[in-house]
This record gives structure tokens, C-alpha cells and sequence, in this order.
């Protein structure tokens, strides 16, 4: 067997990182160093994960991209619950958000820590996006430990966004987000029972954008 010279060492290396760098360009994305492509495949489990996720809104969305797309990132969220008698329940919890399906659709999770009296977190998903035929925002909320489904359309109106829908009782609801800033805002979840005369909060959370360390 030949034996392998320092130089030839070099050779084999750099063919191999422009072989890398070549399937690169050839996928469209680039190849993490040390990670060859296709070894995701060997966990199953996560295909649909790496499948879903977008890295940014589609170009057909234009400027309705930025509705929803200035959310994208990691929130910590105080949750407020508000009973009829007005006392407010308040525990903790994060908001995770970006772009999936190619950039046509922005999914969250809300999701709520465990306390005394939930021993385990709960987590709901959001999945938007922009209906060009009536040109609102369709949303679908899901939440399984609480068998919740929720369909709601809206939109931006001023400074604020609003979306209508009805709850699980049939009640008119209303969800806005308030007060958005860069690195926080309000969202409300506002029940009617007289068709939109008179409104009840039933939820408050505040929403602080989780910075990346420095």
C-alpha cells in the first residue's frame, strides 16, 4: 500500500471541503462544519421539523409580511387569567414564533410553565396566514390538553392587530395585540355575549422579547 505523504494529506482534505462546498451550492444551503448532509436522516423523527421551518416570509406575502413577521423569535410571557369577580390569576410562560411551510405560513406556541396546580406545562399552536381572496389573516389556534380549536380572521387596524372569531360557547371573541414595540407587547383575548356591544378581558399577557446574550 502507498504510503500517505503530509502533501498528499492536504490534497485529500482540500478535495474533500470543496466537495462539501460544491454539494453546498448544489442544495441551495450550506453545510454546517463537521455535519455532512443527509445525516439528518438518520432520526426519522425530526424530517418534518427541518421539512416545516422557513427562514423567512415568502416574497408574494410583500408588505402584509410584516403583520405578523416582526413576532418572529422567543418571548417570555406573564400570563394573566381574569375571572368574572376580576380576580387575575398570573403565572409564567414563553411564546416561541416563526415563518413555516416556505414563508406562506408564520406558526407560535404559547406555551404556560407548570405550576402547583398543572404539575406539567400546556402548549397551544397558532398557525396564520394571509387570505389574498378576502384579504384578512385566517388564524387557527390549537390546544390538545384542553381539546381546543379556535378559527379566527383579521387583520391590522392602526397601530393595533385585531382578529374575531367565536369561542367553544359560541361567544363573539376578539384577540389584538397592543402596545407593540420592538421588544414587547400586550395581547388580550376579549369575550362578547350581546354581539359585539359590550366586551369582557378574560386574558392579559404581557410579552418582552427574549434577547440573544451578549
Amino acid at each position: 500500500m502507498a504510503k500517505l505523504t503530509l502533501a498528499g494529506a492536504a490534497v485529500l482534505l482540500a478535495t474533500a471541503a470543496g466537495l462539501l462546498c460544491w454539494l453546498s451550492r448544489m442544495s441551495g444551503s450550506a453545510v454546517a462544519p463537521g455535519v455532512i448532509r443527509g445525516t439528518e436522516a438518520l432520526d426519522p423523527r425530526l424530517a418534518m421539523i427541518r421539512t416545516l421551518q422557513a427562514m423567512g416570509p415568502a416574497p408574494s406575502l410583500g408588505d402584509q409580511a410584516k403583520v405578523f413577521g416582526r413576532f418572529v423569535g422567543t418571548w417570555n410571557v406573564n400570563y394573566g387569567e381574569i375571572a368574572e369577580d376580576g380576580k387575575v390569576t398570573h403565572f409564567k410562560g414563553e411564546l416561541v414564533v416563526g415563518w413555516v411551510m416556505d414563508g406562506y405560513a408564520i406558526q407560535d406556541l404559547f406555551i404556560a410553565y407548570p405550576t402547583a396546580k398543572h404539575k406539567e406545562r400546556t402548549m397551544g399552536t397558532t398557525i396564520r396566514f394571509f387570505d389574498r381572496k378576502s384579504g384578512k389573516w385566517r388564524v387557527v389556534y390549537v390546544e390538545p390538553p384542553t381539546n381546543t380549536v379556535v378559527e379566527l380572521t383579521g387583520g391590522q387596524v392602526g397601530d393595533r392587530i385585531i382578529l374575531y372569531g367565536h369561542d367553544r360557547d359560541g361567544a363573539l371573541m376578539r384577540w389584538s395585540f397592543n402596545d407593540i414595540k420592538e421588544n414587547s407587547f400586550v395581547w388580550r383575548d376579549e369575550k362578547s355575549r350581546d354581539g359585539g356591544r359590550t366586551w369582557r378581558l378574560t386574558e392579559q399577557h404581557y410579552m418582552t422579547r427574549r434577547l440573544a446574550a451578549r
